[in-house]
């Protein structure tokens, strides 16, 4: 795993849960915004909120979406669903033979996003 791609999926989940479970005025969607924090590409699931959101965050929404199908699940398990859960059981529900194999997934999806993002910054 890598630790800053971690921290960064840790604090994309956390956004994405506070904006879910408080939604309001400040999560009206705002197509011109979501362009602007998305660089033109619109991302369906992405609210502009109060400032309070960090910039990367629609960018991270816009890779993790575009991970293959298999890596998208496990992202998404990992740091969205079940977050009381151990491993083994994350891995048991994504079809992982065990936990070695479920963090080398977890690596997996983490060098595709780092990889990702220095695209989108080369760009």
């Amino acid at each position: 795993m890598i630790k800053e791609i971690d921290e960064l999926l840790h604090g994309w989940a956390k956004q994405r849960a506070i904006r879910e479970a408080f939604p309001g005025p400040g999560n009206v969607r705002c197509t011109i915004g979501t362009l602007i924090d998305s660089q033109g590409v619109v991302i369906p699931a992405t609210k502009r909120s109060r400032g309070l959101d960090d910039p990367r965050f629609p960018v991270t929404e816009l890779i993790v979406n575009a991970l293959r199908h298999d890596l998208n699940r496990l992202v998404y398990e990992h740091y969205l669903r079940n977050p009381l859960s151990t491993p083994a059981q994350k891995a048991r529900a994504l079809g992982y033979s065990g936990t070695s194999a479920y963090y080398r997934a977890l690596g997996t999806a983490h060098e595709h996003v780092r990889a990702a993002l220095v695209k989108r910054r080369a760009a």
